[in-house]
């Protein structure tokens, strides 16, 4: 329950920008693709914690690379399509998306240091 729970905080916490970005720009497309890929790091990501429970590290440290590499990719699509106005506090503004990248920057070093440390201070 643990691992499915970890795996789905991050697939909530990275992907739900993009279902809300979506609907901003009106295109279903990126709000289905950012759902189902959410879905897919949770159910992917539970099973390799349930089935490698002693390399949590890198399990956690790719699944975070891979939305982390998702996000930026959709934030490509998405932030030159936000419409001017809007509001920072509602998400609903270019400056909201944009304040993504240093977040994004910080989760990949994140997931990058727990892969490291998993491969270089693994305990046999």
């Amino acid at each position: 329950m643990v691992s499915y729970g970890s795996m789905l905080g991050i697939a909530f916490g990275g992907f739900t920008w993009v279902v809300v970005a979506g609907n901003l720009i009106h295109e279903p497309v990126v709000s289905l693709a950012g759902a189902l890929l959410g879905v897919g790091v949770w159910i992917v990501g539970g099973r390799a914690l349930l089935r490698y429970p002693a390399r949590r590290g890198l399990v956690m440290g790719i699944a975070v690379l891979f939305v982390v590499f998702a996000d930026w990719a959709f934030l490509g699509i998405v932030l030159p399509r936000i419409p001017e106005g809007g509001s920072i506090y509602v998400g609903t503004s270019r400056s909201a998306y944009a304040a993504l990248h240093p977040i994004l920057i910080v989760a990949g070093l994140a997931g990058t240091g727990l892969v490291l440390w998993d491969l270089l201070f693994r305990r046999p």
